[in-house]
């Protein structure tokens, strides 16, 4: 057993149970993380001009993930990044759809 883990568990007992329900849901978020990340580097990439690596690795600090992951995400959503260009959005526009990143 852990050091602590009683006195947490003890604290927390809900946050820590098994939950039947959730069984099978583990990247229920990677379709909206991926969307954020397509208009992140539309943004980085087309709006700000930034270089692809700088782009990146601007990501992977904003995102927690490597610059690998990432790139897969975006080739796999190629169809989204696409779909992203053709509507060409504007700071504002960006900024209304993510307001918890900064557009500036």
């Amino acid at each position: 057993m852990i050091r602590g883990s009683q006195t947490l568990t003890s604290i927390f007992p809900p946050a820590f149970e098994a939950d039947a329900t959730r069984k099978g849901k583990r990247n229920i978020y990677a379709t909206e993380r991926n969307d954020c990340m397509a208009h992140r580097f539309y943004y980085y990439y087309h709006i700000l001009k930034k270089r692809f690596d700088v782009a990146v690795a601007d990501m992977e600090k904003e995102f927690f993930i490597s610059g690998s992951t990432i790139i897969s995400c975006l080739t796999e959503g190629d169809a989204n990044l696409k779909e992203i260009v053709a509507l060409s959005p504007d700071k504002t526009t960006l900024r209304k759809k993510y307001p918890h990143l900064n557009w500036q």
